[in-house]
């Protein structure tokens, strides 16, 4: 039976996803985000929890950025800088209440969401059903909080999200789970794969099989290359070596046969590659647009605000951007880039070396980090935000096994 103190902490967990990519919390006003932002403020008082000069770092580090920013371009994008700072105080305040428990909640709400996503998933497929759903029971969940902005909000129920569309698909739906859409689904269920195999040091779980489901069933390219280079390279590491010879040539074969062969995975790649004549910004045309703004400012970056970032541009299909990697590279410049992705890594490690993973997987997690953030604007966010405070909670454990294996 869960007790109150579970209970809470499944809360902020939910509550870090929700403000992170559920439409209904995260495309809010960000005045609500500080109300909520109450909840893990008390928890973390009540369980007297105190802040670390880690996090006293971060926060200067992030105000020497946003100052370096504002004298470079005389703006001072006041509610931006805010909403930054606000993201940041509830991942670490939320990560600090839970505690390394933080993993575990996660993968688990994820696990849910697959499960709660399919009932919805599989009953859109019958029209009037779904019909009914997004004209009668969606606009129930309206939140008028939510800010005007150049993208759709989905009809939505909170716990799923009624956009189905697909590149590639005839007869098939994507499922967005409770996300904005397929492609940021999968890319938050792969997150909790990598929590999983981590943590437990299996890839073939329960949990693990209903999470790859999930990402099957958001049919996003990105998502499956993501699961299949993920698979392959558990293998490899893998001591079993007769599994890995049999198993790795199977899943090659499989990728292979997968992308000459339907639409979604071949076609669209080569598709999203062919980003010259394209009429949008794709992830590919974002990245090398993405690539020449960063060489006008390589060191402190463009910022988020839009008179910054895109010059004044207002045109929203030319100021569309939806490769999170580049993107995140030419806000904040070479330097914060390197660094954020630097404390993401750490903490991956450090979570290698408490659940005595081999430590390549920290590795391998922040390639495929980068894989998924190739496609969406993630990093932002502040679930991702929280992982780049990971180092904090699993500090303790760190230093001892390593001052052990030195003293040996």
């Amino acid at each position: 039976m869960l007790n109150l103190s579970k209970i809470t902490d499944y809360i902020l967990i939910y509550l870090m996803i929700a403000f992170s990519g559920i439409p209904f919390f995260y495309k809010a006003h960000i005045a609500m985000m500080i109300a909520f932002l109450a909840i893990p403020a008390l928890v973390f008082a009540i369980r007297k929890r105190k802040i670390d000069r880690y996090f006293v770092i971060y926060v200067v580090v992030l105000i020497c950025i946003q100052l370096g920013q504002t004298l470079k371009f005389y703006d001072l994008p006041i509610a931006t800088y805010i909403g930054m700072h606000v993201r940041v105080m509830f991942a670490y305040l939320t990560i600090k209440a839970v505690g390394r428990k933080t993993v575990d909640y996660y993968i688990d709400i994820m696990v849910f969401s697959v499960l709660a996503s399919l009932v919805f998933y599989l009953s859109s497929y019958i029209g009037p059903v779904e019909r009914f759903m997004e004209g009668t029971i969606a606009p129930l969940f309206e939140n008028p909080l939510i800010k005007e902005s150049n993208y759709k909000v989905w009809p939505n129920i909170i716990l799923y999200t009624f956009n189905s569309q697909g590149e590639g698909l005839v007869l098939l739906k994507r499922n967005s789970g409770p996300f904005w859409e397929p492609g940021a689904f999968s890319g938050f269920l792969i997150v909790a794969l990598l929590f999983s195999i981590i943590k437990t040091g299996k890839l073939h779980t329960r949990k693990n099989r209903i999470l790859m489901l999930g990402v099957i069933t958001t049919f996003s390219t990105s998502g499956l290359v993501v699961v299949v280079g993920l698979i392959i390279f558990y293998l490899l590491i893998n001591k079993n070596s007769t599994l890995r010879y049999i198993m790795i040539p199977l899943v090659v074969v499989t990728g292979l046969i997968a992308f000459f062969s339907l639409n979604f995975l071949g076609n669209k790649i080569i598709q999203k590659m062919s980003y010259s004549s394209a009429t949008y910004n794709t992830r590919f045309k974002s990245a090398e647009i993405d690539f020449y703004d960063f060489l006008k400012h390589p060191l402190i970056g463009m910022g988020r605000s839009e008179d910054t970032r895109f010059q004044g541009e207002k045109e929203a299909r030319t100021i569309h951007r939806n490769n999170g990697v580049t993107n995140h590279l030419v806000m904040y410049g070479g330097i914060a880039f390197i660094l954020y992705f630097y404390l993401m890594y750490l903490g991956f490690r450090r979570m290698c070396i408490a659940y005595e993973v081999d430590k390549r997987m920290a590795f391998f997690a922040i390639v495929t980090i980068f894989l998924i953030g190739f496609s969406q604007v993630y990093f932002i966010k502040v679930f991702f935000i929280a992982l780049t405070l990971f180092p904090v909670l699993y500090n303790d454990d760190t230093n001892s096994i390593e001052n052990h294996v030195s003293t040996n």
